[in-house]
């Protein structure tokens, strides 16, 4: 069976893209890394920040999502955090190679949806995206194609719980709930509410090789 992510469009423009990711790494200045949240900037003035910036998901990582999609049949996925649409490639690769489905995707800044938009163009995989551009809280209530098969949360990390309890109602059972970077500040309460078995989930952190740092934490937690 041919995988999208291998010899494909798509496996190009990963590439192209990782390494764009990592020149703007090499060259990041101190006042364009993106501070600790200690309340003086709200979660849009903070990404507005960065927005010239990539903040992707590592391969090993990326090579995890398309598996969980891929093994567990997904249809409707739902990803909290676009930004250049690296992490949005492996979702939609995925769902391709499952026969149909497709990707919502939602960004806080409208730059980077353009941008993540032409560059899922580039990967012949823009016709199964669904981009919502601005406050996910509010452009995840209009109406999704069906029950959440999947959701990814690589966004603000204060907000992944709210993004949770605003789409549980539309989990159906055995939804996958897989959370970047929650090893970082801000996921604390994220965590409490997948790992209280009282909320409904089976819950498993997981650390995997991540770039220019040793490991990156995340959560792979099932809806039961």
């Amino acid at each position: 069976m041919k995988c999208t992510l291998t010899g494909s469009p798509a496996s190009d423009i990963l590439a192209k893209l990782y390494a764009d990711a990592d020149a703007k790494r090499a060259n990041l200045q101190p006042a364009q890394r993106p501070a600790k949240s200690d309340g003086a900037m709200t979660p849009l003035e903070r990404f507005t920040l960065m927005k010239d910036q990539y903040m992707p998901i590592d391969v090993p990582f990326g090579n995890l999502l398309y598996s969980l999609i891929r093994s567990s049949g997904a249809k409707t996925v739902v990803e909290f955090g676009t930004s250049f649409g690296i992490s949005t490639i492996y979702l939609a690769a995925a769902v391709r190679d499952n026969g149909a489905g497709q990707v919502i995707t939602t960004e806080f800044i409208a730059e980077k949806a353009d941008v993540a938009r032409q560059n899922l163009t580039d990967a012949a995989l823009v016709d199964l995206i669904d981009f919502r551009v601005g406050d996910a809280m509010q452009t995840l209530l209009n109406p999704l194609p069906g029950p959440v098969d999947l959701l990814f949360l690589d966004g603000d990390k204060g907000m992944y719980v709210d993004i949770v309890k605003l789409l549980e109602p539309k989990m159906r059972p055995g939804c996958l709930i897989v959370s970047d970077n929650t090893d970082q500040e801000g996921a604390a309460t994220y965590l409490e509410h997948v790992r209280n078995p009282a909320n409904g989930y089976i819950s498993t952190p997981l650390l995997t090789p991540g770039g220019d740092k040793e490991h990156s934490g995340h959560e792979v937690s099932v809806k039961l």
